[in-house]
């Protein structure tokens, strides 16, 4: 997964190609999909393929969703290209390596985005999963509780949001060592803190608004609450 900062900024720039009109629901959807660390739904719920489909956008709130999972999609595949090797890892090692990029990107990312405002934006809380309510609550509180400092982030607001959502303590060390490593390699961190770009401009170049028109309008209010 992306991790916040990089959700909410590329969730508002891609809202700008879109026909958004509630950014709190789009934006509370676009972190949604990851409130599945706190409350324990399966994964393929809220990042399955069905939510990669275009037509699952049918109002604001899953328009947000639909773009979580893209994000995830074109960052998974721009930095598998940037950081090379990747399939000669195990699944474990891939992931922790994969979660430190993130960390390096996001970090960069949260400094360039307004993340106070989009934070106080974060009050539509949805259960499409029957969920907890509450504990939909209290992830986007770990998340508020993360970035709640204007600036850059450091090692200790990753490691407290990861704690709060559960990752044990050894992966949380693994991913730690692998940020250090990365950030050791002057080439590499200026390609990762400048994916951003390439994340969007990807998406620009593989994907037509016009698949995006919020079905809501046409057929009266739709949700994927249960």
């Amino acid at each position: 997964m992306a991790l916040p900062a990089t959700h909410i900024r590329f969730a508002a720039v891609i809202a700008k190609r879109l026909a958004v009109t509630d950014m709190g629901a789009y934006l509370s959807g676009t972190l949604y999909p990851d409130s599945r660390w706190v409350t324990g739904i399966d994964r393929q719920q809220t990042h399955g393929r069905r939510c990669l489909d275009p037509g699952f956008a049918c109002d604001d709130f899953t328009t947000g969703w639909h773009i979580h999972c893209l994000c995830d999609c074109i960052q998974g595949d721009v930095h598998s290209g940037l950081l090379g090797g990747l399939s000669e890892m195990t699944p474990d090692a891939r992931w922790i390596r994969m979660s430190a990029a993130k960390t390096v990107q996001d970090m960069n990312d949260a400094v360039q985005e307004d993340l106070e405002a989009r934070l106080s934006l974060l009050t539509h809380r949805r259960t499409p999963n029957g969920e907890s309510g509450d504990a939909v609550d209290a992830y986007l509180g770990f998340v508020r509780r993360a970035y709640r400092r204007p600036g850059k982030l450091d090692w200790s607001d990753y490691a407290r949001l990861w704690r709060d959502v559960g990752l044990d303590r050894q992966r949380i060390s693994q991913i730690a060592h692998q940020v250090q490593r990365l950030f050791a390699d002057d080439i590499l961190v200026p390609r990762l803190q400048g994916a951003f770009e390439r994340m969007v401009a990807r998406w620009d170049s593989r994907f037509n608004v016009r698949h995006y028109q919020l079905k809501h309008i046409a057929e009266g209010d739709m949700h994927h609450d249960s």
